[in-house]
């Protein structure tokens, strides 16, 4: 555990709370990877293996925080919605991965651009 824990834990302010869920973070980190390539719905369901409600729901709040962009795509013949990362997003999952970094004394190992 760190030794300036009080200090890592008042940071945690500067964090959108809404955010820090499970699955908003691992929805965040791999479309961080992917950059402005993004991935479908069905790519990231079969990535991070959660079930459509799951998915959607939390896509749908991420768009809306203005930290994920949706387009409509014409894949293998369906049309089908893609998402990405804004730069919001990619500033605020910097943010959210230095401070759980801080938080875990794992500086710099989690995953991300």
């Amino acid at each position: 555990m760190p030794d300036n824990l009080i200090a890592i834990v008042e940071e945690s302010e500067d964090i959108n709370s809404t955010l820090i869920s499970r699955v908003r973070l691992e929805i965040l980190w791999a479309l961080s990877e992917l950059g402005e390539d993004g991935a479908t719905a069905r790519q990231l369901r079969a990535g991070l293996d959660l079930s459509d409600g799951v998915l959607y729901a939390n896509l749908k709040k991420l768009v809306g925080m203005g930290y994920l962009r949706s387009e409509k795509v014409t894949l293998e013949g369906k049309e089908l919605e893609l998402y990405a990362i804004t730069p919001d997003g990619l500033a605020e999952w910097r943010r959210v991965r230095s401070w759980l970094c801080k938080l875990l004394g794992c500086e710099g190992e989690i995953g991300g651009r």
